[in-house]
């Protein structure tokens, strides 16, 4: 934290009508925040995921420290977010090569997850639309509340970041895509001219869709930035997830939510194969 202060501080700071709006229009609260970053590690490179879940405590620190920093880290322009998240990127790396314990590189990636999830938050990232205060808690509120109905993707490894280092250019896609995505939410939440209830929202909004897309690109961005602080260590890389012959898209891999599709299923029914005839000996 004392790190990003020397830089941040080094810019100028956004006025303070920036900063009680970022306070009040940030579209992802804290629970969410933790449940995608939490998912997303199940896409690091898996010594580092298992540092990860050696050092719980200090992932989920981190990630308080994240949501606790100042608002005007974590606005988009005029804020200094993508200013702070290059930063954060860049000193995770450069810890890694001292190196630190893993206890407070672990930390650090905490703090990293709060930032990637702001800036694939329209919300944090774009200040546009003058009803945005009017919406945005709304908006965030109507996110925990879908959390359960989420299917996140992974969309697979950015190659330009972790082999090239493409990392203010990758910054830059997520800022683009938010602000692709920023008008939809006011447009969903004034679709009647006038201000909607978050209730009335269904699976088949925009909104949804909104938030669908932007926490499942903030899940890949995590994971393809941590992956470039790995690599930056001297850590090995997966292997990328094996596609079709020719496919030259995005790997999307489907988040499982913690389990096998269909694991609520009932049990009723006739087993799909007949009962074994099969008898064990006693113990």
């Amino acid at each position: 934290m004392t790190r990003l202060l020397r830089i941040v501080e080094s810019r100028r700071w956004p006025g303070i009508l920036t900063i009680l709006l970022a306070t009040v229009s940030i579209g992802w609260s804290g629970p969410t925040v933790r449940h995608v970053a939490w998912t997303a590690v199940d896409f690091f490179p898996a010594d580092l995921a298992r540092q990860v879940h050696r050092h719980d405590d200090r992932f989920n620190a981190g990630i308080r420290r994240g949501l606790s920093s100042p608002p005007a880290w974590r606005a988009g322009p005029p804020g200094s977010l993508p200013l702070a998240l290059e930063a954060q990127i860049r000193s995770c790396a450069a810890d890694l090569q001292k190196p630190v314990p893993f206890a407070d590189l672990v930390e650090e990636l905490g703090v990293l997850a709060v930032l990637v999830l702001d800036a694939n938050d329209p919300l944090a990232a774009i200040h546009e639309d003058p009803k945005e205060a009017s919406y945005s808690s709304a908006y965030q509120r109507y996110v925990t509340s879908i959390l359960e109905r989420l299917r996140l993707v992974y969309y697979g490894q950015n190659r330009d970041l972790i082999f090239g280092g493409a990392v203010t250019a990758t910054i830059n896609s997520a800022f683009d895509r938010s602000g692709s995505l920023y008008p939809f939410i006011g447009e969903e939440f004034y679709r009647t001219g006038e201000l909607r209830d978050w209730r009335v929202l269904d699976d088949r909004s925009v909104a949804f869709g909104v938030a669908g897309v932007s926490l499942s690109r903030a899940l890949t961005d995590l994971a393809n930035f941590v992956t470039y602080v790995w690599r930056q260590g001297g850590g090995r890389v997966p292997t990328p997830r094996p596609t079709p012959l020719g496919h030259t898209g995005p790997t999307i891999t489907r988040s499982l939510g913690g389990g096998f599709p269909g694991r609520d299923a009932g049990s009723r029914g006739e087993p799909a194969m007949p009962r074994s005839s099969i008898q064990l000996p006693p113990p």
